[in-house]
């Protein structure tokens, strides 16, 4: 194999730098900005126009290094990184502090960016201080009340949901929060309210009229709650939790007959689906066939054995068939999954 020629040294150096000084040039002209574009900044802004975007980044941080608290210019980068480099967009909108007027815009996309990476620790705060700046902002409270919901902080996300219905009633989906959160803090009871505002901003809205069957339900009111019921059958027939409803609203009336062929029509679509079995077997008990319930309930115990109403009907099946012993044994579960609860609060 033949070795190449060495290469003059300082002809070499004059090479590289002539063609990085090409290469830049090129890559300003390609970008459709030219090279005597008035400085860094522009340059970055009309090649972010231009949808270069690997340009755009190079150029607004030279321009940064240069000019650390321009917070203009460091806000567009944080919105420019942000669909392809979270964490870069984070450090960037992070530099930009509470003094700048950039300020509570950077803070918004701090925001959105940790919420969208379920970053839900850095969504808070970010959501916390902007509600400190923009103390009337609906779209604040509401971001507020989603995260403290999905993260299963019914208690603190009331507060910020209605305050988002008051700052914005017009919302439909707002109630149906509100609705939601009121449900998990076993206060069924207040459903009605917000779930009726929500139908009457949005007459259509699906799991309005849903939760509403359940709402009727919960409160006694068993002709509106099958009204609704039908309502959703209309447009969602396989609708498995409003046809348990519509079974429960029948037990309920003393129609068995009826309820055990609307909790089987549920079950033949979702056979293993407990909610539904505790129900049947409910619904065996008022029929007074102990055996077929407990048989309905016992091999679901390996899988559900941390419910409470399983266990609770599971306990009754069990003792109304004459199996007293292992009756008792769930009930004393059932103590136990409630000191484990009482300790964990």
């Amino acid at each position: 194999m033949t070795r190449s020629r060495p290469v003059n040294r300082g002809y070499w150096i004059l090479a590289v730098v002539a063609a990085f000084i090409l290469a830049s040039t090129a890559g300003a002209y390609f970008a459709g900005i030219g090279p005597f574009a008035r400085n860094q900044l522009e340059q970055a802004r009309q090649a972010a126009s231009r949808r270069h975007t690997g340009a755009a980044v190079n150029l607004y941080l030279s321009h940064l290094d240069a000019n650390p608290k321009d917070y203009a210019a460091r806000l567009e980068l944080g919105e420019l990184l942000k669909p392809i480099d979270a964490s870069s967009a984070l450090q960037q909108l992070q530099e930009i502090p509470a003094s700048a007027d950039e300020y509570p815009e950077a803070i918004w996309h701090i925001a959105h960016v940790a919420t969208a990476g379920k970053r839900d620790a850095l969504a808070e705060d970010a959501l916390q201080k902007l509600d400190e700046v923009r103390p009337n902002d609906a779209g604040v409270a509401l971001s507020l009340a989603e995260l403290y919901y999905r993260t299963d902080r019914f208690a603190e996300s009331l507060p910020w949901v209605k305050r988002a219905a008051h700052l914005q009633s017009g919302r439909a989906e707002t109630w149906l929060l509100l609705a939601e959160v009121l449900d998990k803090l076993n206060r069924s009871g207040e459903m009605l309210q917000p779930l009726q505002e929500a139908i009457k901003l949005d007459p259509d809205l699906y799991d309005a009229h849903a939760n509403l069957c359940y709402a009727f339900h919960f409160s006694d009111r068993l002709d509106e709650a099958e009204r609704e019921a039908h309502w959703c059958f209309q447009r969602h027939p396989d609708d498995i939790a409003v046809r348990r409803w519509l079974a429960m609203i029948l037990r309920d009336r003393g129609e068995y007959d009826e309820a055990l062929e609307q909790i089987r029509l549920a079950l033949t679509s979702s056979p293993t689906n407990v909610e539904c079995r505790i129900v049947e077997a409910d619904l065996l008990l008022f029929q007074r066939d102990a055996e077929e319930a407990y048989a309905v309930l016992k091999p679901l115990y390996p899988t559900h054995a941390n419910r409470r109403d399983f266990l609770g009907s599971l306990a009754r099946a069990a003792a109304m068939s004459g199996r007293r012993e292992e009756s008792r044994q769930y009930l004393g579960e059932i103590v136990q999954l409630i000191e484990r609860e009482t300790t964990k609060e």
